[in-house]
């Protein structure tokens, strides 16, 4: 059929016409851009709608004897339509984990299948459209009446509408950051297809029987695809970060690729006053910030940038972290943490540091040699008690420089914390004993190792292996000492052995160890132990004491 020129026929095939062309040209343009967010779902709608629209357009100009078949299509497309513009409102406003539950998902299936049923399958569709209309003016269509069922379908298709539309406009109305084009854009096209529906039948110079809200719907997808490239409908709203967010009691700031400021919480806020959602970021938020913030980098970073606050300079620690929806970079969030009065401890510790290595060094050691000096030459010159009162204060700064020494090792394990080399287990143990063979003369050493066991260790293990040595030597008054060293390499670790014939080690000093902390009535004697400790920690390791009246074994396992 051939309509004449200026026809009410020919109008309504060019408009159906043309809602084919710019469906089909949306449904192109989406295609190239379905891995946005609910992209594929938005180009579901597009498809679905598409073919509704050509259907209408198809019954208009088909014969017909074609309209009952033509009918059904068109009502199957109508329903589909509403159905997979809720589900794609629905991902879009960030449910889909909520569709995903069978509690939701079988019962919203179950209604979508009905309606289907109801609309399009022949049988069922044959007892909810009756009595067959033929229209001749102003031209040839045919059409059927609704029964009461067909109507609470269709009501129920609209509400699907309606509320999927909902659930997209709520989305941007609560976030942040909205621009009045993309509430226009959601509200106009979405609302007057709502409309149309409900009006449809009271609108002057419609052929009853027409889907005119084929043409309002195929609105709504060129709208929503304008909205889409043009204002970046999609872009800020794929999921609510503000849930998100609003959580962190650190300042918060979303950005888009455009340093243009899409979210942000309270606490920023609060932090930065002229904070506002679209604005560009480098006329809300200082210069100092902005020149720290990679926009461009895909990974995350973390620095340090000091900014004004009340008055004062305020050190914070930035971390930023790239924004990636399915490849396709969405901007940058920055968070901050006020990190001042940390920053402050950290150079008062490193003052006090500074302080007691010199003291330790220098002040104390300079007098304990200076007592040293003085104390041997009081013990040669005096006899009987005044003797023994000697050599005890000498006794005493020999331990006064013994902790000090000790001190400054616990020191340098800090600094080397986190450092791995290649350590010669054989040699620390030969060389270690070797020393302390000249210290401890009256002590027999006794050492068993392999030929060679290198193991990637902390240097900080030489310390704690020679604290070792030195403690079951120094506490063992026997006559017969004795200190024997085993090394035991096996495939994942090196087991260290030293076992002594001494005393044992006190209760309250292992007691100590195993608290981790000493206090004012309970703490232990010497400094050895502890060095040992902090560096089992920091490897990793394991270390057990088996002690007892018949002296001590004392296992170090250090893992490869």
């Amino acid at each position: 059929m051939i309509p004449a020129f200026g026809s009410v026929l020919f109008w309504h095939v060019v408009s159906f016409g043309l809602a084919c062309v710019f469906g089909l040209g949306s449904v192109v343009w989406t295609y190239r851009r379905r891995d946005q967010h609910a992209g594929r779902e938005f180009l579901l709608f597009l498809s679905v709608t598409l073919w509704w629209t050509a259907t209408v357009l198809l019954r208009i100009v088909a014969p017909v004897s074609l309209g009952w078949e033509l009918h059904l299509i068109e009502q199957f497309f109508q329903v589909l339509m509403t159905l997979v513009w809720f589900y794609f409102a629905a991902i879009y406003a960030g449910y889909r984990e909520i569709l995903t539950r069978p509690l939701v998902a079988y019962p919203l299936g179950g209604v979508a299948v009905t309606m289907l049923a109801v609309e399009s399958l022949p049988p069922i569709a044959a007892l909810t459209n009756t009595n067959r209309m033929r229209i001749e003016t102003p031209f040839t269509f045919v059409t059927w009446t609704d029964t009461l069922l067909s109507e609470v379908v269709e009501v129920l298709a609209l509400a699907a509408f309606a509320v999927g539309s909902g659930l997209i406009l709520y989305k941007l109305l609560t976030a942040n950051y909205v621009q009045a084009w993309q509430i226009a854009v959601v509200f106009v096209a979405t609302s007057g297809a709502i409309l149309l529906e409900v009006l449809e039948e009271s609108i002057p110079h419609t052929v009853s029987g027409v889907d005119y809200p084929a043409l309002a719907v195929t609105g709504v997808g060129v709208s929503y695809v304008v909205g889409l490239y043009r204002y970046d409908l999609f872009g800020y709203t794929p999921v609510d970060m503000s849930d998100v967010i609003d959580g962190i009691t650190a300042p918060v700031v979303v950005l888009n690729p455009e340093q243009r400021v899409v979210d942000f919480n309270t606490p920023a806020k609060t932090m930065f006053e002229e904070l506002t959602a679209g604005r560009r970021a480098d006329a809300v938020l200082p210069a100092a910030l902005m020149h720290a913030v990679p926009i461009d980098s895909p990974e995350a970073n973390e620095t340090e940038v000091t900014l004004p606050r009340d008055n004062n300079m305020r050190v914070h620690r930035l971390y930023t972290a790239p924004l990636d929806s399915f490849g396709e970079s969405r901007g940058v969030a920055i968070t901050l943490r006020d990190i001042t009065t940390q920053r402050r401890q950290q150079e008062q510790l490193g003052l006090l540091k500074q302080i007691l290595t010199r003291a330790l060094r220098h002040n104390i050691r300079n007098n304990v040699d200076i007592v040293q000096a003085n104390s041997q030459e009081l013990i040669d010159s005096l006899e009987g008690s005044q003797e023994a009162r000697a050599r005890a204060a000498a006794a005493a700064a020999d331990d006064l420089l013994s902790i000090s020494t000790k001190t400054r090792v616990m020191k340098d394990i800090v600094e080397n914390r986190g450092q791995t080399t290649a350590v010669e287990l054989v040699s620390l143990l030969d060389d270690t004993v070797a020393d302390y063979d000249q210290t401890f003369p009256d002590t027999a050493f006794i050492v068993d190792c392999p030929a060679s066991c290198s193991v990637a260790v902390t240097p900080n293990i030489t310390p704690a292996v020679r604290n070792l040595i030195e403690n079951a030597a120094e506490h063992n008054p026997d006559a017969d000492a004795e200190v024997r060293v085993t090394l035991d390499k096996r495939p994942d670790c090196a087991v260290i052995e030293i076992a002594d014939n001494g005393p044992g080690i006190p209760a309250h000093e292992l007691t100590v160890l195993e608290r981790g902390r000493e206090d004012v009535l309970d703490h232990g004697s010497g400094l050895g132990l502890w060095i040992v400790t902090m560096v089992v920690d920091e490897i990793d390791g394991t270390i057990t004491y088996d002690t007892g009246d018949d002296g001590t074994t004392i296992t170090l396992r250090i893992n490869e």
